[in-house]
């Protein structure tokens, strides 16, 4: 007798991998934006003149347009011509001489200062960077090493160990 024969078969084994979504909904992305396009239709077709006579950035963004130019508002101020006198004009020649000289010695000093400041970077950089190389060039004598075993040994068979013959020679 196989499991197909059982009468259980169709309730323990077939529902388990047969799952049916027959008259549920599965919505999804396109469902949904078709929704909302039906709405925002909706509502522009009722709503167009006010948006467009009050409303005219929402308007078109709505319907995912540029605003036209004759929408955009033009923010100009006109101010004539002697509205503003500057400072230095009211000035007698003297005091705007002193001024002058004040700035520029005001300047002067600033671009001292950042001379300075961009001359203590530049030694800065350069001593990190003599670092990093005398650290590279160092670095190879310094590794991690096994403090049991014995570090400098030649091997048996190595040519040291193999020549007998007498590096002197002596004289009788």
């Amino acid at each position: 007798m196989t499991w197909r024969n059982k009468r259980d078969h169709f309730n323990n084994y077939t529902c388990k991998w047969r799952n049916s979504n027959l008259g549920k909904t599965n919505p999804n992305h396109h469902y949904f934006m078709r929704l909302l396009k039906k709405e925002t239709e909706s509502f522009l077709r009722a709503n167009k003149q006010y948006l467009l006579n009050n409303k005219p950035e929402i308007y078109y963004s709505m319907i995912n347009r540029k605003l036209p130019k004759k929408y955009m508002k033009q923010n100009v101020v006109v101010t004539p011509v002697n509205a503003y006198v500057p400072p230095q004009s009211k000035l007698s020649p003297e005091e705007l001489d002193k001024q002058l000289e004040q700035e520029l010695n005001v300047r002067k000093q600033k671009e001292q200062a950042l001379k300075e400041q961009k001359l203590k970077e530049q030694k800065e950089k350069e001593r990190t960077e003599r670092n990093r190389a005398a650290y590279n060039r160092e670095r190879k004598y310094i590794y991690w090493c096994n403090a049991y075993e014995q570090g400098n040994y030649v091997s048996i068979r190595s040519e040291k160990f193999k020549s007998k013959d007498k590096k002197y020679q002596y004289y009788w």
